[in-house]
C-alpha cells in the first residue's frame, strides 16, 4: 500500500515523476489483503510519520493545483477505467426527444444497470440528460436527474481560473468520463433552436404539477463547506426530481411501512453484481434528497431545518458513489481509485466544525468456491464528522445482516424485541489519522477489490480501532447511544431504504462537543422526515375534485396516515427538545386531519339523481312510502335501475371489454390404448406403443393449463412405457426379446428416436412435478431401463442394411475388434440409498445392474472399452477412442496421424461424439440417439438438476429438455475440447463430481443429503435418511438451532457419546433413551429392519405414537425400503477373518442381489411379517371415529396402512417370482413359500376387513365435511389396492379406485415442493404434509391399474355400471361408494365409453346426449 508520503504523492499522481506510485498501487491490488494482525499497526504508523508533514502542509498548495488544472485531461484518462467515445464533443441532441416524458422503472435491475451507449459510467445508474429549465417526470424513482442541455465533452480550458480546493475537484470530474453525467455546463452551445410552443407547453404541464424549486444552499465560505458543490461543479444546483404523485411510487411505500404494497413486489435477491447493490442504494438517497428538497422551502416541518446538513451530506454521498469505481473490477480499478483518492482526500480536509459527510462503505466478498466469478456485495454507509479542536467522529451506519452482531444490542421493555444500535460511533479520532489517504485506502479496498476475505472482521475489529486506539465497545456513551428495531423484511434490507434513512436522520453529537443545540433522536428526525413526505403527498392532491380519487390511492393514503399516526404516538418525552416535541406533534395532527378530509372528499361516491341537492326530498320514495314497484310505462322506481342502462353497448361497454379470448380447444389424450397390449410382444407393437405415449404425454404438457395434474400423468405414462412396456434385455441374445428376431434398420433407428424422445419428456414431466426421494429411485431406475433396452438395440445387426456403429458396438465386424458396453457409474450407489417402494422396481434395478456389469466385463472378468462415460469426464476416454477410431477407418473419415499427440485424438473424438464435427451423426443417426439416452441416464444419477435453480414454476416442454452440444476447453492454459452440453434453456448439464472407482465414499465431514434437492454437491454414500449421521445433524435440536458443527457417527460407540441436546427425540416423541438405542439400531444396516420393526411393535407403546411424525416416517421407510448395495453374480469375495476390520469389505460381503426387504423375506420373514402385523393391529385399536388433525391416532393409523400395504407388495412380488419348474431369482433360492404366503393372505385380511372399514366410516360424507381430509382418506383408500391384480378385481376396488380418483382430481392441488426432506424446523411432532403419500407413488398406481381397470369394465359392464355411480355419488357428496344418502333411490344407467377413437375409457350414461356416445 502507499507509504508516508502518499497525500502529498496523491495531489500529483497525474505528473509523470509518480508513475511508479501507479504502478505500485497496481501491484497491490493484486495481491491479497494485508493480515489482520498488521493492519492497524500500518494504519498508525502510517499516520504518524506524516503529522509534522501535515502539521506543515495541510492544504493543497494552489500552485500544485494549478499545474494539476493545467493537466486535467490526462487526469481525467486516469481517474477512469474508459475514455469517451470520440466526436462527443460535437454530440447533436435532438430536442423532441428530450421533450418527451421520460418514465423508467427503477426495479429492474438490468434497466438500472445498462450501460450508456455514449459514455462508459463504470456500471453507473442511467443518468437522463434535458435542456435547461426542463423537468423529467419519474414514474417511480430515478437515482439523479440532472438538467442540461448536453454534456461537457471538451476539456477545461487552460486558462481558467480555478480556485484552490473545491474548483479543481469539481473540474477534475468533469473531464472524467465517468463522472462527467454529473456536472451541467452552463456555457453550452445549443445544437439547434428549441422550439419555443413545444418548450412552453411542457414547463406549463411541469409548473402545474407538484415540482418545487430544490433548496438552495450558499457556498462555500469561511464557517461553511458546501460538499455538494465541490464534487458536482461550482454554481450547480440541487439536482431537479419530480416524483409525481410521490404517494405512488415505491420509496414512499417503504418509508410509510406500507407493508401491503411492497409484499407484492419481487425482490432480486439473486443479484450478486455491486452495481446492482449500488444502483438501489442511490435510488433510495434520491427520494430522500427530493423530499428534503421540496419541503424544506415550503416549510412545512418547521423542525426540518435541523437536518439540513444531514441533507447536504447526503447529496454529496450521492456524487461520491458516482466516481467510486465499485463494479469495474480489480485490473481496471487501479487508476480510477486513484484518482478518487484525489477528491476525497481533499474534500474531507475542507470540512468545517460540526459538518459531516455521509461516505458509501460495505465489502464485496467472492463467494468460496467460485473462482471470482460469484460474489456477494454488503453496503453500509459511513458518517464522518468534525467534532472541533482537532478531532472526528466516525459513525457506521448498518442495517444489516451482516456486522450487525458488532454493533451493541438491547431488548426493548415493551416488546420483547431485540434493539441494535444500527449507527455505531466512533469517538475522539485525531485529524492526523483521519486526514491520512492509508486508512481510507484499506476503507474503499473492500468494496472496490472483491476478496474471499473482505466482511466484517477486516473493518470492525482492525480498521476502526485504530482510528483512536480504544476497542470497539469502550466508545459507547449513555448519551449518544440509540437503539433501534432491526429491520426483519428481506425486502426492506436490500433495497437499503432504511440504510438511507438512518443516515439522513443521523447526527453524532454529544453534549460535551459545545454546542448549543440540543441532540435530535434518530427516531424524532424520521418522524420529521415522514410528516415532510406526507405533506408532498398531500400536496399532489390538493386541487383534486370532489370524486376523482382512485379507490386504490385514497387506500395509500388512508393506509400512511394511520401508519403516520401510530409512529407518532410512539415518541418519547427525551426523543426531543419540549418545544420541538410539542409543535412538531401538533403539526403532525393538523396534517393527518387535512389529508383525511381531503381524502374523504377527493374520494367520495359521485352524486346520482336521488342524492343530489337539486332533487326535492318530498317525494313518495325519500319518504319510504313505496308500497308497490308498479310504475308507469318507461319509469322504474328501483334506487339502483340506472346502473342497468347500457346506452350504445357497442360502442362503450363492449369497446372496454375488448375482443373475448377464444376458447381453448382441449385434445383428448389416450395413456391406455384397447387395441394394444401392456407389455410389448413384438417389434411392432413396441414400436407402435412407445410413438402413442409420446404422442400422449406431449399432449399432456401442452395442454398442462386445461388438464389437471397433467405433467404427473405425463411422468408416469413415461415411466410406465420403460418398466413395464418395454421388455428388459438379456446377456444371451437367444433370450434377449430385442436380439432374438430379425430386426430392420429403419425399425432400429425408430425404436432409438423415440426412446429418446421419451427420454425427453421424462425428464421435462419429472421436473415439474412434487420433488421426493421416492421419485429420485424411480426415475434413476426407469431411465436406467431405457439405456439398457437401447444399448440391446444398439448391439442389433440390421438384417437389411447393418449399421456401421452397430457393427463395432457389437463386437461383429470384420477385423481384430471387440464389443463395447457402457457402464452403471453412479446409478450402483444412489438406487442404493433411495426408498424404492414398489417391488418391481426393486427387480428392476437388480437386473439393470446385472446387464450394465455383463456387457461392460469379459469372460475373464477383466473391463471392456465402455463409451459415453460422462460421470467420470466430460472428455472422450480410451473407450470412446477406440470406438471413433474403427468407425473413422470404416466411414473414410480424415482422423490424426499416427504420430499425434494425444490431445489431438481426444480433440478430434470430442468433436464428432459432440456434433461438432457432424461426419458421423450425419451418417448414423442411431449413434446421436444412443449417446443422448446415455447421457440422459448417466445425468439422472449424478445428483444435479437438470434445470436452473427457482425454476419450480416453470412449465417445462419436451422440447426443453433437448440436450444441445457443443465443445469448449478446460481452461485458457489448456487447449483440451471438452463437451459442453446444455438444455432447459441453455442450463449447463453439469455432473456433481467425477466418478473415482477407487475413491474411498466414507468421507470424514458431513455432507447433507439435502443438497440433492438443493442442487449442490451431495456424497451419493451419503443420502440415505436412516444413515444415523444425517438423522443426528437433521433431527437433533442442536443441530435445528445451528449450535453445534456437524457429527460424524461411524458406529454404536460414536452415539453414546452424544449429548442428551444432540440426541433427536422428534418433537419430544422418543425420549433420549429410546431415540439412542433406535439410532444404534441403524448403525448395521444389515440387521436394521427386524430391529427397527420390534423397537416399534414391542415394548413402549409410546413408541407406536411416535409414528405420527414426518422425520421418524421416512427414517424407518428408509431403514425398510433402501435396497442397500448390490451384490453382482460374479461375487467371489469370501470372510477371511472374523471380525472383518475393513469397512468396504464387510459392506460388500453383506450386500444383496435383491435388496434388502427380498433378502428378509428370503432369509427370515417372521419377524418381519409379526411385527408388521402387530404394528397394524395396535394403530387399528386406537381408531377413534374419524380423523383428527391434532391427535395422534389418525396419522399413526395411516403410516401403519402404508407400511402394510408396502411389505405386502414384496411380499406378493416374491411369491409370483418363484414359479414352480423354473429357477428362482437371484437372491429368493432359499424363501419359504407358505410361510410368506400365509403371512401375505394375514395382512391383507386385516387390511380388507379393519382397515378399510375405518377409512370408509371416516370419509362419510354425512360426518365429514373437510374437504382436505376427505382427500387424505381418498388418497389412502387408493393406497389400499396398491398391489391387486386383474385377476383379484371386484366392484369394492373398482369403485374405489375410480371414486377416489376423481374426487382427488377435482379436489386436491398437488404441490411441487420437496416432499420427504428429513430436516422439519417447524414442528417435529407434525405428521407428513398433504396427503401424507408421494405425488409420483398415487400417479404410479393409477397409471400401472388402468390398463387392467378398463379391461374390467369392458368384460363385466354391470359392475362397472354401479362403480360409475358410486363416482358420481362421491364426486357430488349425494351419498356413499355404495348407496345414496337420504332417502333417494339407487339410480342404475348404462355406462358406455364414447365410441371415437380418442376417447376410450371416457364413459358417459345412457340419459346423456347420443351425440356424446
Amino acid at each position: 500500500m502507499m507509504g508516508a508520503s502518499s497525500r502529498s504523492t496523491i495531489a500529483t499522481a497525474s505528473s509523470p515523476a509518480n508513475q511508479p506510485l501507479q504502478a505500485s498501487m497496481t501491484a497491490s491490488s493484486q495481491r491479497n489483503m494485508v493480515g489482520a494482525t498488521n493492519l492497524s499497526s500500518s494504519v498508525i504508523a502510517s499516520s504518524s510519520s506524516n503529522q509534522q508533514q501535515r502539521a506543515n502542509n495541510s492544504m493543497l498548495g494552489s500552485s500544485t493545483l494549478s499545474a494539476s488544472s493545467q493537466r486535467q485531461s490526462n487526469i481525467a484518462s486516469s481517474g477512469t477505467a474508459a475514455a469517451p467515445r470520440s466526436g462527443s464533443s460535437s454530440q447533436q441532441v435532438n430536442t423532441a426527444s428530450f421533450m418527451k416524458k421520460t418514465t423508467i422503472d427503477p426495479l429492474s435491475p438490468s434497466a438500472a444497470a445498462q450501460p450508456n451507449d455514449d459514455f462508459s459510467p463504470l456500471g453507473r445508474p442511467t443518468i437522463v440528460k434535458v435542456p435547461d429549465e426542463t423537468s423529467v417526470e419519474v414514474s417511480l424513482d430515478l437515482s439523479d436527474v440532472t438538467a442540461t442541455s448536453s454534456r461537457r465533452a471538451a476539456s477545461v480550458k487552460s486558462d481558467s481560473r480555478i480556485s484552490p480546493k473545491s474548483d479543481v475537484a469539481s473540474s477534475f470530474v468533469k473531464e472524467s468520463p465517468a463522472t462527467s453525467l454529473l456536472s451541467s455546463n452552463n456555457n453550452h452551445v445549443s445544437p439547434q433552436k428549441q422550439d419555443t410552443s413545444i418548450r412552453t407547453s411542457l414547463l406549463q404541464k411541469v409548473t402545474a404539477s407538484t415540482a418545487v424549486v430544490p433548496y438552495s444552499y450558499p457556498k462555500s465560505g469561511p464557517n461553511f463547506f458546501n460538499a455538494y458543490e465541490f464534487l458536482a461543479g461550482p454554481n450547480q444546483p440541487l439536482p431537479k426530481r419530480v416524483f409525481d404523485p410521490i404517494y405512488k411510487t415505491v420509496p414512499f411505500w417503504h418509508l410509510m411501512n406500507l407493508n401491503v404494497y411492497l409484499r407484492k413486489l419481487r425482490l432480486d435477491q439473486d443479484s450478486k453484481d455491486p452495481a446492482y447493490h449500488y444502483d438501489i442504494l442511490v435510488k433510495a438517497l434520491s427520494f430522500l434528497g427530493n423530499v428534503m428538497s421540496q419541503s424544506l422551502p415550503q416549510k412545512d416541518v418547521s423542525a426540518l431545518e435541523a437536518l439540513v446538513d444531514n441533507h447536504l451530506a447526503i447529496e454529496a454521498a450521492l456524487q461520491l458513489i458516482k466516481i467510486l469505481p465499485h463494479s469495474v473490477g480489480a485490473k481496471a480499478a487501479d487508476s480510477a481509485f486513484l484518482s478518487f483518492l484525489n477528491i476525497f482526500v481533499p474534500l474531507i480536509g475542507n470540512l468545517k466544525p460540526s459538518q459531516q459527510i455521509v461516505l458509501p462503505g460495505g465489502w464485496t466478498t467472492i463467494v468460496p468456491g467460485s473462482g471470482d466469478v460469484k460474489t456477494t456485495t454488503h453496503l453500509c454507509l459511513y458518517i464522518l464528522r468534525n467534532q472541533g479542536n482537532g478531532m472526528w467522529s466516525f459513525t457506521i451506519c448498518n442495517s444489516g445482516p451482516e456486522g450487525l452482531e458488532y454493533h451493541p444490542s438491547s431488548i426493548d421493555e415493551n416488546s420483547g424485541k431485540e434493539m441494535k444500535q444500527l449507527a455505531l460511533n466512533i469517538w475522539d479520532i485525531p485529524s492526523e489519522r483521519i486526514l491520512d489517504s492509508t486508512f481510507w485506502t484499506l476503507v474503499f479496498r473492500l468494496q472496490i477489490y472483491p476478496h474471499k476475505r473482505n466482511g466484517p472482521k477486516i473493518l470492525y475489529e482492525h480498521l476502526l480501532p485504530a482510528l483512536n486506539s480504544r476497542p470497539l465497545l469502550s466508545n459507547m456513551t449513555s448519551e449518544a447511544v440509540e437503539f433501534l428495531e432491526i429491520p426483519d423484511d428481506p425486502a426492506n434490507t436490500g433495497r437499503y431504504y432504511d440504510l438511507a434513512l438512518l443516515a439522513l436522520t443521523t447526527t453524532p453529537s454529544r453534549p460535551a462537543e459545545g454546542n448549543n443545540d440540543v441532540r435530535l433522536s434518530t427516531k424524532f428526525a424520521s418522524l420529521l422526515v415522514k410528516n415532510a413526505a406526507v405533506s408532498i403527498a398531500f400536496r399532489s392532491i390538493e386541487n383534486a375534485p370532489p370524486s376523482s380519487m382512485d379507490y386504490e390511492d385514497a387506500r395509500i393514503l388512508r393506509l400512511t396516515g394511520r401508519n403516520l399516526a401510530n409512529y407518532a404516538s410512539t415518541m418519547e418525552a427525551i426523543s426531543a427538545p419540549a418545544d420541538k416535541l410539542g409543535s412538531t406533534l401538533t403539526e403532525t395532527w393538523n396534517s393527518l386531519d387535512r389529508l383525511l378530509k381531503k381524502i374523504t372528499l377527493a374520494a367520495s361516491k359521485p352524486m346520482d339523481q336521488h342524492s343530489h341537492s337539486s332533487i326535492p326530498q318530498n317525494d313518495a320514495f325519500s319518504k319510504g312510502e313505496i308500497v308497490s314497484l308498479e310504475a308507469e310505462k318507461n319509469s322504474s322506481l328501483h334506487p339502483l335501475f340506472g346502473r342497468l342502462r347500457r346506452d350504445d353497448f357497442e360502442n362503450i361497454q363492449r369497446a372496454l371489454m375488448g375482443d373475448p379470448m377464444p376458447e381453448p380447444i382441449l385434445i383428448p389424450v389416450v395413456l391406455t390404448d384397447s387395441t394394444m397390449p401392456a407389455v410389448a410382444t413384438d417389434y411392432q407393437s413396441a414400436s407402435s406403443s412407445l410413438q402413442r405415449i409420446c404422442h400422449a404425454c406431449s399432449l399432456l404438457l401442452q395442454q398442462r393449463k386445461q388438464i389437471k395434474n397433467a405433467a404427473a400423468f405425463a411422468a408416469s405414462g413415461a415411466q410406465y412405457a420403460f418398466t413395464t412396456t418395454l421388455p428388459m434385455p438379456n446377456l444371451d441374445p437367444k433370450h434377449c426379446f430385442w436380439r432374438s428376431s430379425p430386426m430392420r434398420r429403419e425399425t432400429q433407428c425408430m425404436l432409438l428416436f423415440l426412446i429418446r424422445r421419451m427420454c425427453r419428456t421424462y425428464v421435462a414431466a419429472t421436473s415439474c412435478v412434487q420433488k421426493s426421494r421416492g421419485l429420485i429411485a424411480i426415475q434413476s431406475i426407469a431411465l436406467a431401463c431405457a439405456a439398457c433396452i437401447s444399448d440391446a438395440i444398439s448391439r442389433v445387426v440390421a438384417v437389411d442394411d447393418p449399421s456401421e456403429f452397430s457393427l463395432h458396438y457389437s463386437g461383429l465386424n470384420e477385423g481384430p475388434t471387440e464389443a463395447f458396453g457402457i457402464e452403471a457409474g453412479s446409478f450402483e450407489k444412489l438406487a442404493a440409498n433411495l426408498p424404492i417402494y414398489d417391488p418391481r422396481l426393486c427387480e428392476l434395478r437388480c437386473r439393470c445392474l446385472d446387464y450394465l456389469r455383463g456387457i461392460s466385463r469379459r469372460v475373464d472378468g477383466t473391463d471392456r472399452n465402455t463409451i459415453f462415460n460422462f460421470d467420470m469426464s466430460m472428455s472422450p476416454m480410451r473407450g470412446d477412442l477406440t470406438l471413433l477410431h474403427q468407425l473413422s477407418i470404416q466411414l473414410a473419415l480424415p482422423r490424426p496421424s499416427h504420430n499425434a499427440s494425444p490431445k489431438a485424438f481426444v480433440n478430434n473424438a470430442a468433436k464428432l461424439i459432440s456434433g461438432r464435427n457432424g461426419s458421423i451423426i450425419e451418417v448414423l443417426p442411431e449413434f446421436e440417439y444412443f449417446r443422448d439416452i446415455v447421457f440422459h441416464f448417466k445425468h439422472a444419477v449424478s445428483g444435479k438438476s437438470p434445470t436452473p435453480p427457482n425454476s419450480d414454476l416453470v412449465d417445462w416442454l419436451p422440447s426443453h429438455a433437448t440436450l444441445h452440444w457443443t465443445t469448449k476447453t478446460s481452461n485458457p492454459e489448456d487447449d483440451t475440447l471438452r463437451y459442453h452440453v446444455t438444455a432447459f434453456h441453455s442450463h449447463d448439464q453439469e455432473f456433481v463430481e467425477e466418478f473415482d472407482k477407487k475413491k474411498n465414499d466414507k468421507k470424514s465431514s458431513f455432507l447433507s443429503f439435502l443438497t440433492f434437492f438443493d442442487k449442490a454437491t451431495g456424497d451419493h454414500s451419503k443420502l440415505s435418511s436412516a444413515d444415523p449421521t444425517n438423522i443426528v445433524n437433521s433431527c437433533s435440536e442442536k443441530m435445528l438451532k445451528n449450535k453445534s458443527k456437524p457429527i460424524l457417527l461411524s458406529s454404536e460407540d460414536d452415539i453414546l457419546h452424544l449429548s442428551t441436546s444432540e440426541l433427536p427425540t422428534f418433537g419430544g416423541v422418543l425420549s433420549p433413551s429410546d431415540a439412542e438405542r433406535f439410532l444404534q439400531f441403524l448403525t448395521v444396516p444389515y440387521l436394521r429392519i427386524p430391529l427397527v420393526l420390534d423397537f416399534f411393535a414391542n415394548g413402549d407403546p409410546g413408541r407406536l405414537s411416535a409414528l405420527r411424525t414426518k422425520s421418524l416416517q421416512s427414517i424407518v421407510d428408509a431403514a425398510l425400503f433402501e435396497p442397500g448395495l448390490w451384490k453382482p453374480a460374479d461375487f467371489s469375495l469370501q470372510i477371511e477373518e472374523v471380525p472383518v476390520l475393513d469397512e468396504a469389505r464387510l459392506e460388500a460381503l453383506l450386500a444383496t442381489p435383491q435388496g434388502s426387504m427380498f433378502n428378509e423375506i428370503s432369509k427370515s420373514p417372521d419377524v418381519l411379517t409379526d411385527c408388521v402385523i402387530k404394528i397394524l393391529d395396535r394403530a387399528l385399536d386406537m381408531d377413534v371415529g374419524r380423523y383428527v388433525k391434532d391427535s395422534s391416532s389418525g396419522p399413526m393409523i395411516l403410516y401403519a396402512i402404508r407400511l402394510a400395504v408396502r411389505v405386502e407388495g414384496y411380499l406378493k412380488f416374491a411369491i409370483r417370482s418363484c414359479i414352480a419348474g423354473k429357477p428362482r431369482p437371484r437372491g429368493l433360492e432359499t424363501m419359504e413359500m407358505l410361510k410368506v404366503e400365509s403371512a401375505m393372505k394375514k395382512i391383507r385380511s386385516i387390511l380388507d376387513s379393519q382397515a378399510f372399514r375405518i377409512l370408509e366410516y371416516w370419509v362419510e360424507p354425512s360426518r365429514l365435511k373437510d374437504v382436505d381430509v376427505a382427500c387424505l382418506v381418498h388418497a389412502h383408500l387408493i393406497y389400499l389396492f396398491k398391489n391387486i391384480s386383474f385377476e383379484e378385481l371386484d366392484f369394492r376396488s373398482l369403485s374405489v379406485l375410480l371414486s377416489s380418483q376423481v374426487y382427488l382430481t377435482i379436489n386436491h392441488r398437488f404441490s411441487n415442493q420437496v416432499y420427504d426432506d428429513l430436516q422439519d424446523t417447524g414442528d417435529p411432532s407434525r405428521p407428513p404434509p398433504s396427503i401424507q403419500i408421494a405425488q409420483s407413488e398415487i400417479f404410479d398406481i393409477i397409471q400401472s391399474h388402468r390398463y387392467h381397470v378398463l379391461k374390467y369394465m369392458k368384460i363385466h359392464p354391470d359392475k362397472a355400471n354401479d362403480a360409475m355411480e358410486a363416482v358420481v355419488r362421491i364426486a357430488t357428496g349425494t351419498g356413499s361408494r355404495t348407496a345414496p344418502s337420504g332417502n333417494n333411490a339407487v339410480v342404475s344407467r348404462n355406462w358406455n365409453s364414447i365410441s371415437h377413437a380418442t376417447c376410450y375409457g371416457r364413459d358417459v350414461p345412457d340419459t346423456e346426449n347420443e351425440k356424446l356416445r
